[in-house]
């Protein structure tokens, strides 16, 4: 009983948080084997499901979403790129970007995706040579990580540009964004330099841009830095794609996720030689939003999950459900 009601109330908790939140998933790019028809709406978890069947790999749900039709199993695609974007449930047609989009159902804070392709493609392929990539834009170490698929990634220092509202000094948000969008375009760059090239062995890449949310925050969602933005991130994501397409003969599905299940200012970390000079005597730093969403969280499903027990404890029929009762209750021996 008591534990039924803590799971009851722990997964209302998780729908709490994902039920406001809302995202798309976009196709860049499929091949002739693959057909993406249709508007009708995914859920998050379903896309390791979607980019397994794109594979040729065995799925471990079955879903009655109809938006995904393989019409060569023999062919299907040689890899899958997933640009993940925090923060925005999407980036609107000021993005310029040429895709086919699907609402997305946000039942996930934190997707597994990446895992779960990763662990298909190892059982599948047991020799390995695989190339499953996961970076974060944002991260010095994921670059260094990645460095096995695309040779050495320098970090690259934010060159000037014309920028009509977006600065490069004087605004965090903003050259966060800028910051991880360079990096964005190394990688672009590359593979059109080669780095990468079909090999008939399954591929998998998870690349997070994890600033949009925090600039779109601090000026607005409907703010000209915000559309701006939108449409840099647009265009790097289309030459992104053409890169990945030119590299895999076009043997390769690409395709942008936005959710805005992370909608917190400043909750991705500064980029690398960015301080500005009123932050050092500021307390506030770059993980007190993960923080202050840990521990807010885990109070509210200890609360409830110590109410759950509670009222268990209070339902409960000595006589019958009580193992020490049982053992501590003498039964007096009857003469026949």
């Amino acid at each position: 009983m008591g534990v039924t009601m803590a799971l009851f109330w722990l997964t209302l908790v998780i729908s709490i948080i994902g039920s406001n939140a809302g995202g798309e998933f976009s196709v860049l790019h499929s091949p002739q084997s693959l057909k993406f028809t249709g508007s009708s709406k995914t859920l998050e978890s379903l896309l390791k499901e979607i980019f397994s069947a794109s594979l040729g790999l065995s799925v471990e749900e079955n879903s009655e979403w109809n938006g995904l039709s393989i019409t060569d199993p023999f062919n299907t695609p040689e890899a899958v790129v997933e640009v993940y974007i925090d923060g925005v449930s999407s980036l609107g047609e000021n993005a310029g970007l040429k895709a086919k989009n699907f609402p997305l159902i946000v039942d996930e804070y934190e997707p597994d995706t990446y895992d779960a392709i990763k662990h298909r493609i190892n059982q599948r392929f047991t020799n390995g040579g695989n190339k499953i990539i996961n970076i974060r834009l944002s991260e010095p170490d994921d670059l260094l990580s990645a460095s096995k698929a695309f040779g050495e990634i320098v970090p690259p220092k934010v060159s000037k540009q014309t920028l009509q509202h977006l600065k490069y000094d004087g605004v965090e948000e903003d050259y966060q964004f800028l910051y991880e969008l360079a990096v964005l375009k190394v990688l672009t760059a590359k593979i059109r330099s080669g780095v990468i090239s079909a090999d008939n062995i399954v591929d998998f890449y998870n690349i997070r841009f994890r600033s949009l949310h925090a600039l779109s925050d601090y000026h607005g969602p409907n703010s000209l830095q915000t559309k701006e933005a939108k449409k840099l991130l647009g265009n790097a994501l289309q030459e992104l794609s053409e890169a990945f397409v030119k590299a895999y003969d076009g043997s390769v599905l690409v395709t942008a996720v936005t959710t805005d299940v992370a909608h917190t200012r400043r909750a991705v970390r500064a980029a690398p030689e960015f301080r500005a000079e009123s932050q050092e005597h500021d307390n506030y730093t770059a993980d007190y939003a993960a923080i202050f969403n840990i521990i807010l969280w885990f109070g509210v499903v200890f609360t409830f999950t110590l109410v759950a027990i509670v009222y268990a404890i209070m339902d409960m029929d000595p006589g019958r459900d009580s193992i020490i009762y049982r053992m501590t209750n003498t039964r007096m021996k009857k003469d026949n």
